[in-house]
């Protein structure tokens, strides 16, 4: 048996529970609200994105690689915090997009810093280089288990 063998999950897995526990507690310390680290994560992604274009379901779905129900059911919950609005779009009343309430964008400077001294702290000793060999290694891994 080969003690040096490989344990890429475990590695991932132990660093994902560090990276959370981390940035729970910088969001939670960061804002008041009863709001989940995912749910800041879409504020963020909803206030960066949607400068550009109009976010809808689909769009969470893509972007945080989650199952349609478990996206439903964080936007119900983010609807019922008054933290977002679904909002009808004209060419197809199906399409409902999603825009942030007051109540979010006032929240969204303190996410973001929350958000971003996490990530900074994350590569603070790693070069640009060794960033994109990680993110490529990273997109190798997801491309083997999809």
């Amino acid at each position: 048996m080969n003690k040096n063998k490989l344990k890429l999950g475990l590695d991932i897995s132990k660093i994902h529970h560090i990276i959370s526990r981390k940035m729970d507690a910088s969001v939670i310390s960061a804002i008041d609200d009863n709001l989940t680290v995912s749910q800041a994560y879409v504020i963020d992604f909803i206030s960066n994105e949607g400068k550009d274009k109009e976010i809808f379901q689909k769009d969470l779905e893509k972007a945080f690689d989650l199952k349609r129900s478990s996206i439903s059911l964080m936007l119900n919950n983010m609807e019922k915090s008054e933290l977002i609005e679904r909002v009808p779009v004209t060419e197809d009343a199906r399409l409902k997009k999603i825009i942030l309430t007051q109540k979010s964008i006032k929240l969204y400077e303190k996410i973001s810093t929350a958000i971003d001294s996490i990530e900074d702290k994350l590569s603070e000793n790693i070069t640009p280089e060794e960033i994109k060999v990680f993110q490529s290694v990273l997109e190798k891994i997801r491309n083997s288990l999809e």
